[in-house]
């Protein structure tokens, strides 16, 4: 995924594969993609294809869907998505990203136990991944290489943490 139409098609493909057969449901999780890739377009990086960035359209998006329903993603300020994605740093005893995003989801009716392509993308993000600094052959990855250990929904959050507030909240990117 090296430029914004790679994002684009990603959110596309995202929007029709994760669509659950649900009206208001459909809605909400198609304007919590549109809502992050319209944010993610001026941060995404044009020169790499892979990396901890590539999970952060669904993270941000699955955090805009998890909100309160009063809440439309659309309405949703960069500076609430930037709390939301790293709760912890505004209060050490609030609930992980992970937490947050898993009771919105049971609250929106969603059944994280069965097979449903919402609860694949959930588990796929959530899942705790080991460090790795070397290959199964045992040679030793570049440094950019090296995964520290944790989920992919949190090392997203970290990326897209700094990436907004670089972008969109430090004083200097006002124009």
């Amino acid at each position: 995924m090296a430029d914004t139409r790679d994002l684009w098609w990603a959110a596309g493909q995202m929007a029709f594969t994760v669509a659950e057969n649900d009206d208001w449901r459909n809605r909400r999780w198609t304007e919590s993609l549109r809502r992050s890739a319209t944010l993610l377009e001026p941060v995404w990086p044009k020169t790499y294809s892979s990396g901890t960035f590539t999970f952060a359209l669904p993270t941000i998006a699955l955090r805009l869907y998890t909100s309160p329903l009063i809440d439309s993603p659309k309405a949703v300020p960069v500076e609430d998505i930037v709390t939301a994605l790293a709760p912890r740093l505004a209060d050490p005893g609030a609930p992980s990203l992970e937490d947050t995003v898993r009771d919105g989801l049971i609250k929106h009716r969603h059944d994280l136990d069965d097979d449903s392509p919402m609860s694949s993308l959930y588990r796929q993000l959530t899942t705790y991944r080991p460090p790795l600094a070397y290959t199964a052959d045992g040679f030793e990855l570049t440094s950019a290489d090296h995964w520290p250990g944790g989920t992919l929904m949190g090392a997203a959050a970290e990326w897209v943490h700094y990436a907004f507030t670089h972008h969109y909240l430090h004083p200097s990117s006002a124009s």
